[in-house]
Order: C-alpha cells, then structure tokens, then sequence
C-alpha cells in the first residue's frame, strides 16, 4: 500500500512541477511578446505613412466655365466643357468618403458649376441621397442677376445639403464678372444661410476691388503684378504662363533640392477631374491615377497604386525625389526645348509647368500627364 502512494505522489508532484514551469514560461512569453508589439508599435508610429489617405478632395464637376482668368491654374476655358454625370459624380464621391476611416470632406467646383445649374442641382440631390454632402459648392457668382434667383438657388442647395458657398473675388475673375453682382451675391448669401457659412476668397478684395473690365491694359497689368506679388495664386497652368513675368525670375538652380514629396503623397487633398482625373492639391495636369468603373473600388485602387508603385512612376517619382529639376533634366535629356527656361521661373511650380508642359508635347507621358487638354497651347 506504502509502495503504491509513493508510485502515485510522484507523477502527481511531477505534474505540479511541470505546470508551474508552463505558467513561468507562458508569463515569460507573453511579457516578451507584449514588449516587441509596444516596440513595433512605438516605431509605427514614429514612422508616417508613406501615402496618406485623401481627408480633402475638389470634385471638378466640370472644366467648363464662364471666364478664362489670368490667374487659373486649372487652365479653364470659356464654354460649357466636358461634365461628370451624376452616377459618376456620386460614385467617386463615395469612394472618397469611404477609402479614409476619417471620411473625406468633398467641394464641388469647376470650372463653372453654375454654367449648367440643373446639372449641379441634379447631382447634390443625388449625392444627398446616398448621404453624402458638400462641404462647400464653389462659384465666381456670374448667375447672380438679382436677389429672386439668388435666394432660390441658394434654398435648393441648402436642401440639397450644401454646407457652405464659397466665392471667388479677385482682380482676375472680375475681368468678367462685375463686383457689384459679386457683392450681392455675398450679401444675400449671408442672410439666407448664415455669416459663418459664406466664404469669399479674397474678403480684402471684394471690399475695396473694382471692376477690371474698364481698365486700360496698362492699368489692368499693374493691377495684376501688384496682386501676384502677394503670393495667394498658384503658378500652373494659365496662371504660369500669364502671370509668371510679373515675378523675378531665378535660374533653375534656385530650386534644386526643393522635392515635391509633401506635395504629392502626403497633403490629403486631391482634385478630381471631370475626366476622372486625381491630381495632387493644386499640382493641376499632374496625374495620380484615372478613376473608372467601378467608380468606389477604382478610388481605393488608385490609392493603393500610388503607395505601392510610385517609385516607379518616371515623373513622379523624379518630383517625389528630387523635384521639378528632375524633369527639367529630363527634358533636356530628351533635347526638348523649354518654355521661359531662358528667362528664368518665378517659383518652383512654374519651373515644373514648364517642364511638364515641354513633356506633354512629345505625345509620351500620358498617365502622368493629364488630363492632355490642360496642356494646350493658349
């Protein structure tokens, strides 16, 4: 009986051994699993993302508009132009909302939205219906004819879920609309949908401004080199080549090492040609990718391109890197002639412009460069 105990307490009190030691090793293994996920963690989060998510975009509706400002860096054009319908309207405009987990703030722009207003309305109320809402609609206010019309439409956009109205007032859009309907506008605007929810860009502008139509040529161009020297306009497209000489020019060396990295894959705001287009920010004719059908899944795809792919992407990458004297070298490489290369760039932008713009005309390029017709001679 002795002789059984002992055979029986032996593998019992092993067995106590045995499951202590699993209890230290599993603590050990968990202590030490727990320390490389802090660390991993810890260097995630050092480290940025290489690509961030797009938590702003402009939704070109059209590329239509009622002016040709000097200023435009989308290189408008005067004409009812190129429209998304609203099934593609809403389609990509999901597919932003949704590739971010901190949704995507959408503005609606042109061109022109208002140049054909039953479209615009059309596709706010579709977008609404799908629970999506503009943060602003933008417009130059050349619709605004009288206080009848402005308050109708600004009620229909404010049920449609516009958040704000947003004007544009500057010396350059009032080469073709009078400030004095631009003034109204601002004005019926602010009683109809609240001070808070009226943005005019530029304020200082549309108090003291006049209209430039009146103006001599001489008085018009001092006018614009006063206005460009205050740095508020981007140097792309009609602005690059109109407004680029009221500037001092420097030598392309000037903006060696100055890379377009930020600019491209880490602002968070794009805007989307009618075309389906993605350009970066405001880097218009400069292509991230083209949104199709499906139009949401064709919006996390792009997205996923550029992160995974960019590198080898031979403009963007030479911008990424190194910046626009990458291009410019290739260009030279390529024996292209470059436009105000012997005058000199006002800004790094206008050097990449007219990099791009000498690019563009060998016909080669053309995923990056686009959408093609920003780059026709003017």
């Amino acid at each position: 009986m002795e002789q059984s105990v002992k055979s029986f307490l032996l593998p019992w009190n092993l067995w106590i051994i045995l499951r202590r030691r699993y209890w230290v090793c599993r603590c050990m293994i968990q202590i030490s699993l727990r320390a490389s996920y802090n660390a991993g963690m810890s260097s995630n989060r050092a480290e940025p993302m290489i690509v961030k998510y797009f938590s702003r975009a402009g939704l070109m509706l059209t590329d239509g508009c009622t002016a040709a400002c000097a200023s435009c860096y989308l290189s408008g054009r005067a004409g009812k132009g190129r429209w998304m319908d609203a099934d593609m309207a809403v389609g990509i405009w999901a597919g932003l909302a949704n590739l971010s987990p901190h949704g995507c703030k959408v503005h609606v722009t042109g061109g022109e939205p208002f140049i054909d207003w039953e479209k615009l309305i059309e596709i706010l109320r579709a977008a609404a219906g799908e629970g999506l809402q503009a943060e602003s609609v933008e417009t130059n206010g050349f619709w605004a004819t009288g206080d009848n019309i402005i308050r109708d439409r600004l009620r229909a956009l404010e049920a449609a879920g516009m958040g704000r109205l947003a004007i544009s007032a500057d010396p350059f859009h009032q080469e073709f609309v009078p400030i004095g309907r631009v003034r109204r506008l601002a004005e019926v605007a602010r009683e109809v949908l609240g001070p808070d929810r009226v943005r005019v860009r530029w304020e200082d502008w549309l108090e003291q401004g006049r209209d430039v139509q009146a103006m001599s040529f001489a008085q018009r161009d001092d006018l614009f080199a006063e206005w460009i020297a205050t740095g508020r306009d981007r140097l792309n497209g009609r602005a690059a080549e109109m407004l680029a000489g009221f500037l001092p020019p420097k030598p392309p060396e000037a903006f060696a090492g100055q890379t377009c990295r930020e600019a491209i894959l880490r602002s968070r705001h794009v805007h989307v040609g009618s075309d389906g287009t993605v350009m970066p920010g405001v880097c218009a004719g400069l292509s991230i990718g083209r949104v199709t059908v499906p139009w949401e899944e064709s919006v996390r795809g792009l997205w996923c391109a550029l992160r995974e792919n960019f590198s080898r992407r031979p403009i963007l990458s030479r911008l990424i890197e190194t910046g626009p004297t990458a291009i410019l070298q290739l260009a030279h490489e390529l024996g292209l002639s470059v436009p105000w290369e012997g005058k000199g760039f006002a800004s790094k932008c206008h050097l990449c412009w007219a990099a791009r713009f000498a690019l563009a005309a060998t016909g080669n390029y053309a995923d990056e460069l686009a959408p093609r017709d920003y780059y026709q001679p003017y």
